[in-house]
């Protein structure tokens, strides 16, 4: 997975889930790398962009189109 690319991060996990499911139907496979704590989420407000999707280097393009129609 060293190689992978992130092509969508977010400090909201659903918002990353939601764009997992979407790349799967597409046949895109992805990994969610959570690094948010939750102690440090009770501390602070408006956490950062601590939830990155990361997926194989050939289907940057395609899931980049994808993500980039997909609004919230």
């Amino acid at each position: 997975m060293s190689n992978w690319v992130v092509v969508y991060t977010s400090s909201n996990l659903n918002n990353v889930e939601i764009i997992k499911g979407i790349l799967a139907e597409n046949e895109i496979d992805s990994v969610i790398i959570n690094k948010q704590d939750s102690m440090h989420l009770n501390l602070i407000n408006g956490a950062t962009e601590l939830i990155s999707l990361h997926i194989n280097p050939e289907n940057v393009v395609k899931a980049k189109h994808i993500i980039s129609k997909t609004s919230f």
